[in-house]
């Protein structure tokens, strides 16, 4: 049955009762029903306790100056749960906000929330806000498939005043892509991921304390959620999206915390000119290798404290080739240690074999122009941003 409107309130307080989680959405023929594009943006869980996560995620990289930057996250979470949350603080929902401009600034800031109230309306187009009480931080989505986003941040206490508008190019990604009548939405065990917004035009307009931070680029808003702890779940994670050339690409890789057998858990999507020709979880559609010039930035397994200089990225597009991809970047927030997140440089080109069983041998020898794609264009540029948890010591 169809849902004309309904409202989440979320209590700033820990619940002291079991979550029940989301994994899971009906996908059925055509799949992105409003019934399915509201339960991506809705919250995954049906409680906040002191063991689970859930939060919405939203960027924007300037096209001009990879070192500007907006990203806001809307958590609703503990400490205990999220590691990078502040201690001190006793509500479970936090606005975030990191920026980072062209001279190097890096603003971080956070504001905790009295409530958080999360309305969805589904008469005619589809509309969906969310509102974390008394920090003046706001979205609201609208359109077909939710493709409009408006995010508001209006703060005196944190001079900060202005907005992130997101148009998207792109339909959402689901972890594995969509499967006939159900699909997963977990992209690893216990980890709940959706890309609402793969790639968008993004427009930033703020003023920081007092300097004006104004830019058009790319943009990209997502969701991640868990049953448990994030440091119960993950060894590492490498997550990141980008455009080069008519590409616009998502990539997360990710190893589980005490998984002796060391899978890999990837998802791929690759899209060309606003049409998706990959949208995966197999493990061969996707390869992230940190490079680096040290022993240890570049190792693979990861641990604690290495930091690459950026990350080779394989993208299997079947009958079309491979895309092969390098990015780069500053670094634009992180602990130092077991966090950190870049903007940055993304350069690429398309070659007609993959690294099959040559792993890092291929890796070393495929910048010759030998592989290229006859007629392809030869290299390819744009504008990325990306991160890394590694928390195995």
């Amino acid at each position: 049955m169809s849902i004309s409107s309904r409202t989440f309130t979320i209590s700033p307080e820990i619940q002291n009762e079991l979550a029940h989680v989301r994994f899971a959405i009906p996908t059925p023929n055509p799949p992105w029903s409003p019934e399915a594009i509201m339960i991506l943006d809705s919250p995954q869980l049906s409680v906040i306790n002191a063991s689970v996560f859930d939060w919405w995620y939203f960027d924007s990289v300037s096209a001009q100056d990879p070192r500007e930057t907006v990203t806001v996250t809307f958590f609703t979470s503990t400490a205990s749960a999220f590691p990078w949350l502040p201690v001190e603080e006793s509500s479970v929902l936090i606005a975030y906000l990191w920026i980072s401009f062209a001279n190097g600034t890096i603003v971080e800031e956070y504001v905790p929330a009295t409530a958080a109230i999360i309305d969805q309306a589904m008469h005619g187009d589809l509309s969906s806000s969310g509102n974390w009480s008394s920090t003046g931080f706001s979205w609201f989505s609208s359109g077909q498939n939710l493709s409009q986003y408006e995010i508001v941040v209006s703060s005196g206490k944190l001079q900060i005043d202005g907005r992130l508008t997101l148009t998207s190019k792109l339909p959402p990604h689901l972890p594995c892509g969509i499967s006939p009548n159900t699909s997963t939405l977990e992209v690893a065990p216990h980890i709940g991921w959706a890309a609402l917004i793969p790639d968008a035009i993004g427009s930033v307009d703020m003023t920081v304390k007092g300097s004006r931070l104004h830019f058009q680029g790319s943009g990209y808003h997502d969701k991640n959620w868990s049953d448990r702890p994030f440091v119960d779940s993950v060894a590492s994670w490498y997550w990141g999206h980008g455009q080069v050339g008519p590409y616009s690409v998502v990539w997360f890789s990710y190893l589980a915390s005490n998984d002796t057998n060391g899978k890999e858990y990837v998802s791929s999507y690759v899209a060309r000119n606003g049409t998706v020709l990959v949208s995966s979880c197999h493990a061969d559609a996707l390869r992230v290798v940190p490079t680096g010039s040290s022993g240890t930035s570049a190792r693979y397994p990861p641990r604690a404290g290495d930091v690459p200089d950026g990350f080779l990225l394989q993208f299997d597009l079947g009958a079309e080739g491979w895309l092969m991809a390098n990015v780069s970047g500053t670094r634009i927030a992180g602990d130092n240690r077991y966090y950190f997140r870049w903007a940055g440089s993304m350069t690429g080109q398309i070659y007609e074999s993959g690294p099959g069983d040559a792993g890092a041998e291929w890796c070393s020898q495929v910048a010759s122009d030998e592989n290229v794609v006859p007629g392809s264009q030869s290299v390819m540029s744009g504008r990325a941003i990306f991160e890394q948890f590694v928390l195995v010591e």
